[in-house]
Formats: C-alpha cells, sequence, structure tokens
C-alpha cells in the first residue's frame, strides 16, 4: 500500500513557501525529497505554485489610495441617497393612489348631475376600477419605471 502522507511534508512545503528551497535547504532534507515521492511532488507543485503567485504579485496594480478614497465617498453618497428617496417614493406612490380614488369618487359624484353620456363613462369607469387602476398603471408607473432602471446606469 502506498501511503499518502509524510512526517517531512510540511517542513519541504514551509522550505519552499520561504523561499529556502533547494539552495538553503538542510542537505538531510534534500536527500529525503529525492528518495520520497510525495515531498518530491510537494516540492514541484509547491514551488511552482509560489512561482506563479510571485509573478502575480509583481504585475498586480494597486490603486492610488486617494482614488480609492474618493469612489468610496461616492458610493456611500449614492447609497444614503437612495435609502433617503425611498420612503419619499412610498408616500408618491400612497398620493398616486389616493388621487386616482378621488378622481373616480369624483366622476362617481358628477356622473349623477352631468349629461348621460358622461354618467355612462364615469359608471363605466367606476364599476370597471381595476381596468381603470391598471390602465394608469400602464400610462403612468411604468414609463416611470423604465426611465429609473435606465437611469441607474
Amino acid at each position: 500500500m502506498t501511503p499518502v502522507e509524510c512526517e517531512f511534508e510540511s517542513e519541504v512545503l514551509a522550505a519552499v513557501l520561504q523561499a529556502r528551497w533547494p539552495d538553503r535547504a538542510d542537505a538531510q532534507l534534500r536527500a529525503h525529497v529525492a528518495a520520497c515521492q510525495i515531498c518530491s511532488d510537494v516540492a514541484a507543485i509547491a514551488g511552482v505554485i509560489e512561482a506563479t503567485r510571485e509573478e502575480l504579485r509583481a504585475s498586480a496594480v494597486i490603486p492610488n489610495s486617494g482614488r480609492v478614497w474618493w469612489l468610496a465617498q461616492l458610493r456611500a453618497r449614492r447609497e444614503a441617497a437612495e435609502a433617503a428617496n425611498r420612503p419619499m417614493i412610498a408616500v408618491q406612490v400612497v398620493a398616486f393612489i389616493c388621487a386616482i380614488c378621488l378622481l373616480g369618487w369624483c366622476l362617481r359624484a358628477a356622473s349623477t348631475c352631468l349629461s348621460p353620456v358622461f354618467a355612462r363613462i364615469a359608471s363605466g369607469l367606476v364599476d370597471h376600477a381595476v381596468l381603470a387602476l391598471a390602465m394608469a398603471a400602464v400610462f403612468f408607473l411604468v414609463p416611470a419605471g423604465v426611465y429609473l432602471a435606465l437611469g441607474r446606469e
């Protein structure tokens, strides 16, 4: 049965990650790695990973701290403005619904004293209030939603 662990595996890994492998490592550890398949695999793979990490570290571009701070401030202000506008949007929606209800009530009240044609229109609107609200939503809320969605980009 082939062993899957070696007691020197952590030492080999530490030597590779500390950039001591193979030049500054103990001769005894180098001899063990030459004889042990597990440790030689660890040394080879860890060496490649460490080399790749160093290449990526060298090519990384770190932005200016002032720019990072400025962008963070802009984001915080934008999020604060959005949070402050949420209650206003809710109030506007409630006011719009109240206005539609008031308009329906006024049309119903005015339908008794106006011409019969207007009375039929008003009673049709009151009888079909759900349809009237749906039409109002299509004509007012959908364009407003599209405007807000496109404005966020």
